[in-house]
């Protein structure tokens, strides 16, 4: 009779530490699923606001019919790092316009 317990609770504590440890290893997973869909919320955040912040500013400088270097050096900044975010080409026009203003 020993002889057969012995394997038998062996077994069972076996099954049940490798279901804790499954337990642990889906918890731990699904947190990072959780801070992956954050972090991709907050690029989408941070793409939209760089958007509209290099549209305000274009039509600004194409109002003024002008542009200062430093202003013109950051706002292609801006634009480099909205592409990066996954921005599409809808700023290329302004740009564009922007970048044959003259500099004042």
């Amino acid at each position: 009779m020993q002889e057969l317990l012995l394997p038998l609770l062996t077994g069972a504590c076996g099954a049940a530490i490798i279901k804790v440890l499954d337990n642990v290893i889906m918890w731990k997973l699904s947190r990072k699923d959780a801070g992956d869909a954050k972090f991709k919320a907050l690029q989408e955040g941070q793409r939209v606001i760089l958007l509209d912040r290099i549209q305000y500013l274009c039509r600004c400088y194409i109002h003024d019919d002008k542009v200062d270097f430093d202003d013109r050096r950051r706002l292609h900044k801006m634009h480099d790092a909205y592409h990066a975010l996954g921005g599409n080409g809808d700023l290329d026009t302004l740009m564009a316009a922007v970048d044959e203003l003259p500099v004042k």
